[in-house]
Formats: structure tokens, C-alpha cells, sequence
């Protein structure tokens, strides 16, 4: 039970993008962690937090802060139930983003010299931010309190203040920054890699990893630099979706969507909104269209018939835009595509026809004609066939029943 607990608890920290370490009782958490080590030899603090360490109580929440406002919250766990004992570690976390205005009063709060003013930034820039973290922390402690059921787990708080150690002499060689920089790096090749495969989860869970990385303001206006940030990220996006395979015509069209609606965008809830529903569409995008792995030919006769739906199709066409004989082209299709080239073009009409009928803002005559299809009839039968539901029925399950279709 206990360790299921645990995988919970887990979990909580991995959605804040919070470590958490369950260390053995001579560990030092603070060795390799925030900036503490680039700013100051280590015998300097290490060995008064270690003995702090030591001191710790059992069913007692304890809250660290410092004069670097950097969190951490630590608990003793009991051994039991398959669970090891240890020191467990929250952390770190800060409960503001570091705006340059605040970043120069921690440094003079702590008498840093303005040569470690780069480290500093990045490290804050790679802290998770929990806005509310006082409810975050009890979340924390109703959780762990399950560990000790017959004891009331209280909250200790403990302040640290750094403001009267010595610095390291010799100039920062900006290691931090540099392997923070490598991660974000390495976070976006990730996520990239994955929307180029169409693989949403994953890509959503590396995006979700890289939130703990901020980017430092490149403008004074706020707004202009959130929307940048969203000009970066659909290009980034519509490079990955082109890697795996995806013509840039249906590219551009999501793109230039996107651009739209950036510009739009005023705040930073408005942000991460939008940029997940851009990981999704452009997921989307290539789970759709990407010919990645296909003969040309075939990439060559799908890219023809997704960008002409509301013209003529059929197999002897594409043959002589493929240059081909069309009993060769059904074979290759049928066996690179599973489907046969009219089932295709059915299929792809009727998905156009879904995407015009979501906007609310079509006639059927239309989206027939959009759709390359004259016959009604047909297209209601074809329509219900590949969706279960009538294009009418469709469009009253979407947007009610005050919008039927003519």
C-alpha cells in the first residue's frame, strides 16, 4: 500500500516537474543541487545543512527556504511495506518566476558578485514554479501523511540564509548554464523527434518536461514576448511535421492558422494553452498525411489526390500523373496504403467534409463541391457509412440542434 503510495506521490511531482530523491540518512541533497556549489566551497555550508540532515524527525514535514528564495521540502520516511527508509526530497522550487527586478535583490540580499549573475539566471530559469505553494505543500504533506497513520504529521519550517558565507575566488566557468542550456536542448530534440512521428503522448510529455525551462525575456513587453516564444515553437513544429513526411501544403495551411492566433494570445494561461493544442494539431497533421516510408510514387499520387478532392479523381489519372500503368499503381497503392485508390479518395473526401461541417459555417452544396462530390444521395450514404451518422445528425451532435444542415 505504501509503495503505491508512493507511485502516487510520484506521479504529483512529475505534472509540477519536481524532483524527488529518497536519499540514505548520510546524504547531502545540497551537494549538487541549486547553486550552492557553483557560489561556494563546499565546506563553506555543506557541512552545517548535513548536520541539520541528521536532525530530522520522524512524521515531521519540514519546509526549507533560503535567501536564494529556492524550496525544498524534506520528510524521513519508515522502512516498510517494500518501501526503503531515507531522507525524501522535494525540490528544488521557487514560488515566483525570477524577473530581473527580483533577481537583483537576491543577489545583493546575498553580496554575490555580479560575475555569477549568468549562472544565476539560467539555474532560475530551469527551477519548476509552483504559484500557490503553499497548497502545494500541504497536497505534499496529506500525502505523506499516510506513511505515518497513527501519528499527526505537523509542518516545521526552517530558513537558511546564505548572506554571510565568501565566494569562490576564480571566475565562474559556466558549467551550470551550459549543461541546463544542453537540457532544454535535448528536451526540444525529443519532443521534435515525436511530433515528427505523430506520437502526441510522448510529445506532449517531453513539452510538459520542458515547462520546468524558462527562457529568459528577450523584449520589456510581456505580451510581444509570449507571442514570439509561439512564432518559435510553430515553426519548430511545422519543421518536425515536414521531417516526417508531411507536404508542406498542408503544413502551411496549419501554420498559417497558428500564426493567427498568436498574435492573439495575451497572457501566459493563454500560452500554454495554445501550444499544446499546436503539439496535438501538428501530431495530427502527421498521423494524416505523412508519407513518410512510401515509395515516391505513391507519395507522389497521395500528395495528388489530398491536394485536388474537389476535382475528378481516379485511378487513370493519377497513373498518368505518376507516369505509370494504372494496374501497376492499384497494386503498389492496395499494398503501401491498405486501401484501394477509390476507397482512399472516399475516405479523404469524407474527412475534408468532417473538418468543413466542424466549422458550422457551411452549406452541404458547398461542402459537397469542396469535396469533389455532385451527388447527394451518395454522399449522405457514403457519409453514414464511414461515420455511423447522417452529415445532419453530424452537425446537430456538434453544434446542437439549432444548426441542422439544410
Amino acid at each position: 500500500m505504501k509503495v503505491e503510495l508512493f507511485d502516487v506521490l510520484r506521479k504529483v511531482m512529475e505534472c509540477s516537474n519536481i524532483s524527488m530523491k529518497l536519499l540514505s540518512s548520510d546524504e547531502n541533497p545540497f551537494l549538487e543541487a541549486g547553486p550552492y556549489s557553483l557560489l561556494y566551497d563546499e565546506h563553506e555550508y555543506a557541512q552545517t545543512l548535513a548536520e541539520w540532515i541528521t536532525m530530522i524527525e520522524k512524521s515531521v514535514f519540514y519546509c526549507y527556504q533560503d535567501s536564494y528564495d529556492i524550496s525544498y521540502c524534506f520528510v524521513s520516511l519508515p522502512e516498510s511495506d517494500g518501501l526503503r527508509g531515507g531522507i525524501l526530497v522535494l525540490g528544488p522550487c521557487m514560488e515566483y518566476a525570477m524577473e530581473e527586478d527580483r533577481l537583483s535583490v537576491i543577489m545583493k540580499r546575498n553580496h554575490v558578485p555580479s560575475r555569477y549573475e549568468k549562472e544565476l539566471r539560467e539555474f532560475y530559469n530551469a527551477t519548476p514554479v509552483i504559484p500557490q505553494i503553499d497548497r502545494w505543500r500541504e497536497l505534499c504533506r496529506e500525502l505523506l501523511q499516510f506513511f505515518y497513520p497513527e501519528q499527526t504529521m505537523r509542518a516545521e519550517y526552517f530558513l537558511y540564509d546564505f548572506s554571510g558565507y565568501e565566494f569562490r575566488p576564480e571566475e565562474p566557468d559556466n558549467r551550470l548554464s551550459a549543461e541546463l542550456i544542453e537540457a532544454r536542448y535535448a528536451l526540444e530534440e525529443k519532443q521534435m523527434t515525436a511530433i515528427a512521428n505523430g506520437d502526441t503522448q510522448s510529445a506532449l510529455k517531453y513539452f510538459n518536461e520542458g515547462r520546468k525551462f524558462r527562457i529568459s525575456k528577450r523584449y520589456q513587453d510581456s505580451i510581444r514576448d509570449i507571442r514570439n516564444g509561439l512564432i518559435v515553437a510553430n515553426t519548430l513544429f511545422r519543421k518536425a511535421a515536414q521531417t516526417g513526411g508531411v507536404h508542406p501544403v498542408h503544413i502551411d495551411a496549419l501554420s498559417e492558422r497558428i500564426a493567427k492566433r498568436c498574435e492573439k494570445v495575451m497572457t501566459e494561461d493563454e500560452y500554454f494553452s495554445l501550444i499544446t493544442e499546436m503539439v496535438r494539431q501538428y501530431c495530427l497533421l502527421v498521423q494524416n498525411y505523412s508519407l513518410s516510408g512510401h515509395s515516391l510514387v505513391i507519395q507522389k499520387a497521395v500528395n495528388y489526390i489530398n491536394l485536388n478532392l474537389s476535382e475528378k479523381l481516379s485511378l487513370k489519372l493519377l497513373a498518368e500523373q505518376c507516369f505509370i500503368n494504372p494496374s501497376y499503381l492499384s497494386t503498389l497503392f492496395k499494398k503501401e496504403m491498405g486501401l484501394t485508390v477509390s476507397s482512399y479518395i472516399s475516405q479523404q473526401r469524407i474527412r475534408l467534409a468532417i473538418r468543413l461541417l466542424n466549422t458550422g459555417n457551411t452549406q452541404i452544396q458547398d461542402v459537397m463541391a469542396k469535396c469533389g462530390m455532385d451527388d447527394i444521395s451518395y454522399f449522405r450514404k457514403l457519409f453514414k457509412k464511414m461515420i455511423g451518422m447522417t452529415p445532419s445528425a453530424y452537425v446537430t451532435l456538434v453544434h446542437g440542434s439549432k444548426r441542422p444542415l439544410p
